[in-house]
């Protein structure tokens, strides 16, 4: 396996191999365990042939720029997520291919840079800056005197 794809997901990958492989050995009539260790060792093989591939280039781009801006404190959730997706293969999910899976792990590890960067940086208010914008204001303006020459006329017919 590519060292950098091995050290990022591919030792999860092959530990919930493990895990499925006991978990058929506990229960020997549900043979979904077994298809599912099967299933994940298929999986880590071809992200064995992955190395030096594009999808490894932005698994590994996605990675460090969570490492780089300094959010360590996420690998936490990154890992909770990762792992009931491994656990879902071969029970309710599954890929048809390893670059698959790497591009939904790439996926996650950029939404969440993403979700980090806007807690950290709010987007303006789409609001804010539409009350804000000159030409909105004077169209308040002219509305609002449109508005109080009309009253004041009324007003005086009354």
């Amino acid at each position: 396996m590519s060292e950098y794809l091995n050290e990022i997901i591919g030792y999860q990958v092959q530990a919930t191999a493990e895990w499925r492989r006991e978990k058929a050995r506990q229960f020997p009539d549900d043979r979904r365990n077994l298809r599912a260790a099967e299933e994940l060792e298929q999986l880590a093989r071809e992200i064995d042939g992955l190395g030096g591939s594009e999808i490894e280039r932005q698994v590994g781009e996605a990675h460090e720029n969570l490492i780089r801006d300094g959010w360590e404190d996420v690998w936490g959730d990154l890992n909770e997520v990762l792992s009931a997706e491994l656990r879902a293969i071969g029970f309710h999910s599954g890929y048809a291919t390893a670059t698959r899976f790497l591009e939904w792990y790439r996926d996650l590890l950029s939404e969440k840079l993403l979700e980090l960067v806007e807690e950290a940086v709010p987007a303006p208010s789409l609001l804010d800056q539409v009350e804000n914008d000159p030409h909105v204001q004077a169209a308040k303006r002219a509305y609002e005197d449109a508005r109080d020459r009309a009253l004041a006329e009324a007003r005086k017919r009354m």
